[in-house]
């Protein structure tokens, strides 16, 4: 038996929240990756998501732990500060809307870092992404935090 890491610690907070809400009707879970890069030993953790009853927005949260978070958990001589997970939301819609980015970053405040992304396809026309990273580690410490963060998005998504 091992000891969980603060990174599994909050992608099970992160999975049950997100559920509970799907259960409640509130919203739609579509996709969940888990993905462990031994290359590089990283871990990121997506859970992309809906209104129940609207799809023409998905939002994506995104935990991400490194080499570094790893280490600095597992080592005994590790740094403290190091231990944690960084988070990004990301929002994606069809077609162009300056209105959802403009929204979206009221919505959220001027304290994140925004990245704004159009893709054209000529099957699949266009198509618009905001991400928003937060920039400091989440830690452990920080676990109703990251409820809020569901839950804020849920709330952004039905501004929009």
């Amino acid at each position: 038996m091992f000891d969980p890491t603060a990174y599994e610690n909050m992608k099970v907070v992160i999975e049950g929240s997100a559920y509970d809400l799907d259960l409640e009707g509130q919203i739609r879970v579509v996709d969940r990756k888990d993905i462990v890069d031994l290359a590089t030993l990283s871990r990121q953790y997506e859970l992309t998501f809906c209104l129940k009853h609207s799809s023409t927005i998905m939002a994506k949260l995104t935990l991400e732990a490194n080499l570094n978070q790893l280490a600095a958990e597992l080592l005994q001589n590790g740094d403290q500060k190091q231990v944690g997970a960084f988070v990004h939301i990301s929002f994606t819609w069809d077609g162009s809307s300056k209105t959802y980015m403009n929204k979206i970053k009221e919505h959220w405040g001027p304290e994140h870092i925004y990245e704004e992304r159009k893709m054209h396809s000529s099957i699949n026309g266009v198509k618009e992404e905001i991400i928003i990273s937060f920039s400091r580690l989440i830690t452990e410490d920080m676990m109703d935090d990251l409820v809020e963060m569901i839950h804020f998005t849920v709330q952004t998504l039905q501004t929009l």
